[in-house]
């Protein structure tokens, strides 16, 4: 090849787009009555992706389905579906447009009067291949959904988890190149949401297919590959929408929880239920601090108060220690300031003074068992306030990256005793959760 030689790329092409609308309309009703239901979609699903569209009830989701699904009438705009425009399509067309696509709804619609296998043997009924081949395949895909062994039973014998397990099956085992589904969830409880929506995932990348998912299950938008939200028919940032539902939602929480209220109701937990929801809130921050964008203001200010309040309150009273109080670091001045107490005022400490300075200043916990045999003990607070310090625990709480940003410290466990190696790992579990909550905060507090 000369130098002058030109080299030509024969990249593959990017593969056309299963499902393209563009500027899509529709409207119920005629005359006086004639409402609009979606204003201008514009949306494409592509080959092998899994997009779930998110949104209020009545928002138009389950009419833009049923349009992409070739299951009604296109109005105003372009609607094309494997190349196939809708708009105008003959009935014959948006026959064979549907053969090739899957459909799975909130009711399973399973025939009641044929077993499992009967019900996926409909979708292979007006195909081609024989009926010992259809038997096979109807078989493999109920292996594929976990029932191999239910192949012979009826919807009724079947649990919801299982029969829509069947209706997946159904609409998968003609391999086709779309799966519309209208919440599949809806019906079934958390596992079982979970494993149907996960197994569905599962097999549409087996089999090299698209999905379109409808639902308003929070809980299974881990499967997609993009997520679209539709609210008063038309489509809007889905980010936009969550920090709009996040601050109804932290709106709603100022006004009906009262101070104390949440501190009250954590009071009266017992460990494993307290454990369980610590888990909980400590979930729904880390996602505040992955995914949203919120401004602080006062309902969110509000509800982390009492947020604080109620678990640092509830460690101290799980250890039965006699005074709980969480020290937050302010590097600007070098001290710690103390976010919640029981006492009357706030406390500061100077950084590096004091057992909860040292402990912020070195990142390492101390057990004390005779806080007047301790160096770092002030005794000075206790002749001035008229308290007995005794024993005193006291763990730093870190940031992802290992800084100290805050510390816990209890004083005086119940019997006179000290506080334990078990006292200290229980400390260490809660307070390690702690973080995540008092993280959010520091970022919030930094905005």
């Amino acid at each position: 090849m000369s130098a002058a030689a030109t080299v030509i790329s024969h990249a593959a092409p990017r593969p056309e787009p299963l499902m393209v609308a563009d500027g899509v309309s529709h409207f119920y009703g005629r005359g006086a009555l004639r409402k609009q239901i979606l204003f201008d979609i514009s949306l494409q699903v592509d080959p092998g992706e899994i997009v779930i569209m998110t949104g209020p009830s009545g928002s138009g989701k389950t009419t833009l389905l049923t349009l992409i699904g070739a299951l009604r009438s296109t109005q105003q705009g372009s609607l094309k579906v494997f190349g196939r425009e809708l708009g105008g399509a003959t009935a014959a067309q948006l026959v064979g447009v549907r053969r090739g696509i899957g459909y799975i709804f909130q009711a399973h619609n399973l025939i009641d009067a044929l077993t499992a296998k009967q019900n996926v043997l409909m979708s292979l009924a007006l195909g081609s291949a024989s009926p010992a081949e259809m038997d096979r395949r109807a078989l493999d895909m109920l292996a594929a959904v976990g029932l191999k062994d239910h192949a012979d039973k009826f919807p009724d014998q079947l649990s919801g988890g299982q029969k829509q397990r069947v209706a997946i099956a159904r609409s998968l085992v003609t391999q086709p190149k779309l799966i519309l589904a209208d919440e599949p969830t809806a019906s079934l409880d958390k596992q079982s949401g979970r494993d149907v929506v996960d197994l569905m995932g599962w097999l549409a990348r087996e089999q090299g297919c698209s999905v379109l998912l409808v639902t308003h299950d929070n809980r299974i938008l881990h499967i997609a590959d993009r997520i679209i939200h539709l609210e008063d028919g038309r489509l809007a940032s889905f980010t936009a929408a969550c920090t709009s539902d996040a601050r109804r939602m932290l709106d709603a929480l100022a006004k009906i929880t009262r101070k104390g209220e949440l501190t009250h109701r954590i009071g009266e937990l017992a460990l494993s239920q307290f454990a369980d929801l610590l888990e909980e809130v400590t979930g729904e921050f880390q996602q505040f601090l992955r995914v949203m964008n919120i401004s602080r203001d006062e309902a969110f200010d509000s509800m982390l108060e009492q947020v604080l309040e109620a678990f640092t309150l509830k460690i101290g009273a799980l250890l039965a220690a006699d005074r709980a109080t969480l020290f937050v670091v302010d590097q600007a001045r070098r001290e710690l300031w103390s976010k919640v107490t029981e006492q009357a005022q706030e406390i500061r400490v100077p950084m590096g003074a004091g057992i909860a300075g040292r402990v912020a200043t070195t990142g390492k916990g101390m057990n004390i068992p005779d806080a007047y045999q301790e160096p770092l003990f002030n005794r000075a607070v206790d002749e001035r306030t008229g308290y007995r310090t005794r024993s005193i625990l006291c763990l730093p709480l870190l940031t992802a990256a290992g800084r100290v940003f805050a510390v816990m410290q209890l004083l005086n466990k119940a019997g006179g005793v000290p506080f334990d190696e078990r006292d200290e790992a229980l400390f260490r579990e809660f307070a390690g959760k702690m973080g995540v909550i008092l993280e959010t905060w520091a970022a919030m507090t930094e905005r």
